[in-house]
């Protein structure tokens, strides 16, 4: 004979009771270092060392005195950072200094705090889209540590104004 019509749907069972807990995951990696501290900002390393130019949106340049960037006398910073960030009002701060030595600025690799450059800051000149700024290293991982195009952090921290002059001493005997 023929086969015989499907039959309808049956309802459906009742939910099934929790199992077991599972085991527990191995520990993950220990995460990298934190950065330099201050004011932070992502950044990517243009090797033209011509400073009297704009770097580019979210880019920083040595001025590669002596051939190498640990010997820079100067960098040019763009206005914004990777992130749309614009940096000008921390630079305003610290251009406001009155110290000789105005700030610092330290540069390093995104992901690996290790490969860095440690600079003085003596003195900023904002320019159209961009600042130059008058720098004296202080500290470097290597002679060049940064190629072209490549992720970095740049941190900015000013320094204390110039004292107060003292009052003058008393007339010696």
């Amino acid at each position: 004979g023929e086969i015989g019509a499907q039959g309808i749907q049956g309802t459906q069972g009742t939910q099934g009771t929790q199992g077991t807990t599972g085991t527990q995951g191995v520990q993950g990696i220990q995460g990298t270092d934190g950065n330099f501290g201050g004011n932070s900002f992502d950044f990517t390393y243009n090797n033209n060392n011509d400073t009297s130019t704009d770097p580019g949106v979210g880019k920083i340049k040595l001025n590669d005195n002596g051939g190498n960037q640990k010997t820079s006398t100067q960098a040019a910073i763009d206005d914004t950072d990777d992130d749309g960030n614009d940096i000008q009002s921390t630079l305003q701060t610290i251009d406001s200094v009155t110290s000789a030595v105005k700030g610092h600025i330290r540069i390093s690799n995104r992901t690996d705090a290790t490969q860095f450059l440690t600079f003085a800051i003596t003195d900023l000149t904002e320019e159209t889209g961009f600042w130059t700024i008058d720098i004296t290293n202080e500290a470097a991982s290597a002679n060049s540590p940064f190629s072209n195009l490549e992720d970095i952090i740049v941190s900015f921290v000013a320094t204390g104004d110039k004292g107060d002059t003292g009052a003058q001493g008393a007339t010696g005997a």
